[in-house]
């Protein structure tokens, strides 16, 4: 019993941490080897205003120069998806009188899965509550706005500040410029 602990112990700690995001990226034309690039930002609020500094630095690290003047424009959005838990709708039954002489009675007397005058009311969550960041990279052609690469990510912010979060996933894409990638796991350090 002591050695299976001991195994169990060890494979659980040795297990990459569980990737909480969903991350692809397209090639919709060709970037070339060495580029100029103008960072825009959905907004000018200072979060997005801070992502954008960050962007500008990861660019930098990746030799890529950034500049009002460049050929290309790389445009970056976020978005906070937040949902609360869904639960099964109440279905235990209708009577509806409208003003025709007929009455329409529509009841579920018994049933162990669904609402029932007998069996009482089943709640049931259909899906937990949802609380991630979107982010949409898109570099494009200044001249004439034709797609150049297009990326996407979605994380869970797991309670944590949305803003950071989206900052992480902005610079995991920004890493990953030009790349075609689908549907990869990822989680923020």
């Amino acid at each position: 019993m002591k050695r299976f602990l001991a195994i169990f112990m060890l494979t659980t700690l040795a297990s990459p941490a569980a990737a909480d995001g969903l991350l692809s990226g397209y090639a919709c034309g060709t970037l070339p080897p060495s580029y100029k690039v103008d960072v825009e930002v959905a907004d000018d609020s200072d979060q997005m205003l801070r992502i954008r500094e960050s962007a500008i630095r990861a660019l930098a690290r990746s030799q890529t120069e950034t500049s009002g003047s460049a050929e290309l424009v790389l445009l970056i959005d976020m978005h906070a998806i937040r949902e609360g838990i869904r639960r099964k709708e109440r279905d235990l039954g209708s009577v509806t009188d409208g003003s025709s002489e007929r009455i329409k009675a529509r009841m579920n007397l018994w049933s162990n899965k669904r609402d029932s005058i007998i069996g009482g009311r089943k709640d049931r969550i259909i899906d937990g509550p949802i609380d991630e960041v979107r982010i949409d990279i898109a570099i494009n052609d200044k001249s004439n706005g034709k797609c150049v690469w297009r990326g996407e990510a979605v994380h869970s912010t797991a309670g944590n500040d949305q803003w950071a979060v989206a900052e992480k996933v902005t610079l995991r894409l920004i890493r990953l410029l030009g790349r075609d990638i689908r549907d990869r796991e990822f989680a923020v350090e």
